[in-house]
């Protein structure tokens, strides 16, 4: 692991931890949104804050329960992988087959371009070839299959970033609260 990608792997865990103990937490009436929301990358659209949970699979049923306790039951839907860009939340059709570069073309059509910052301190993202895919804590090359990489089918833990900013020489955005 760099520091770069250990730091970005932490930052995920305490945003689901956090996200899970808001949740936890809120009252039932009120709506808990983090981040920059959800997108649906094949319709290309935002996925509403209420169905979030419901399009990812993440209700929690007694199906499976663990000590009386409702868990999250194993997914119907294998096909849709979950990727995280600047704090927001992409579904994208996806399979193990593919390669990194033609996930990177259909996060691109989906609209994942949404994610640049006008004020950062890289260009940005003008295309497909601009973006770098995480897994497991390794950069996935463009040419390779995500099954290279041991990606499972519907995986929903992998993160998509410009790759401008896993240079050595990049500095992280001005706006970034991660940094502050």
């Amino acid at each position: 692991f760099s520091p770069f990608l250990f730091s970005l792997f932490l930052f995920y865990v305490l945003t689901c931890s956090a996200g899970w103990l808001l949740e936890k937490n809120a009252a039932a009436a009120a709506p808990v949104s983090l981040g920059k929301g959800a997108w649906d990358c094949d319709n290309n659209c935002e996925i509403p804050p209420d169905k979030e949970a419901e399009v990812f699979e993440e209700i929690a049923t007694m199906d499976f329960p663990y000590e009386g306790i409702p868990t999250i039951p194993p997914r119907k839907n294998m096909t849709h992988m979950a990727f995280f860009c600047n704090g927001c939340r992409y579904r994208v059709e996806a399979y193990p087959d593919w390669t990194a570069r033609q996930v990177a073309e259909a996060l691109w059509r989906g609209g994942i371009e949404r994610a640049n910052n006008p004020n950062g301190n890289t260009p940005g993202m003008k295309g497909p070839e601009d973006i770098a895919l995480i897994y497991a804590g390794q950069i996935m090359k463009d040419e390779k299959k995500l099954q290279d990489y041991n990606v499972p089918p519907g995986c929903k833990v992998m993160i998509a970033i410009e790759k401008a900013k896993l240079l050595p020489e990049a500095k992280p955005d001005p706006d970034s609260a991660y940094w502050n």
